[in-house]
């Protein structure tokens, strides 16, 4: 193994013992999956369409940035793109009051506008399937997520 790549490993190695066993072996997981996805997966050959639902694969992440397999929309994305703009959703329904996050009305799922974020393609896993149709968000979760973004993300006014 190249020098440089084993002195890395040996640094990691180190930081990874001096904390929680479990959070290390999550970790020490997440790095070895992620070198699978970068260096050893394909763009999935099925298409990947804006305001669709997809299993994605968002590792293990740092703070409160979602994480692990969980649905997602696409948000934005291009035929030739390697990449696309995904909107994080939960497991179940959430039902708070935050504006900036959206209950779907046909799942039991909230997005998450503030983990907005782009991923590689490598990242999509399979798309979401209701009694084997392809889930899409429906026109109202779309106005609500549009008008979402457009608040959350917005350049607050210049001064």
């Amino acid at each position: 193994m190249n020098q440089e790549i084993q002195k890395q490993f040996n640094e990691a190695e180190t930081i990874l013992s001096n904390i929680n066993e479990n959070a290390g072996i999550e970790f020490a997981t997440w790095t070895k999956d992620k070198a699978i996805i970068k260096f050893q997966k394909q763009i999935p050959s099925f298409a990947i369409t804006n305001n669709y639902i997809y299993w994605c694969d968002l590792g293990i992440n740092i703070g409160s940035e979602q994480n692990k397999i969980r649905p997602v929309i696409v948000s934005k994305t291009k035929k030739e793109s390697t990449i696309c703009t995904i909107i994080p959703l939960t497991s179940e329904r959430i039902n708070d009051t935050r504006w900036y996050h959206i209950d779907l009305e046909n799942q039991n799922s909230t997005a998450l506008i503030e983990q907005l974020r782009n991923v590689s393609k490598l990242r999509i896993l399979n798309p979401l399937r209701n009694k084997g149709k392809l889930v899409k968000i429906s026109l109202e979760d779309w106005k609500k997520i549009n008008n979402a973004i457009k608040d959350y993300y917005s350049l607050t006014k210049w001064q």
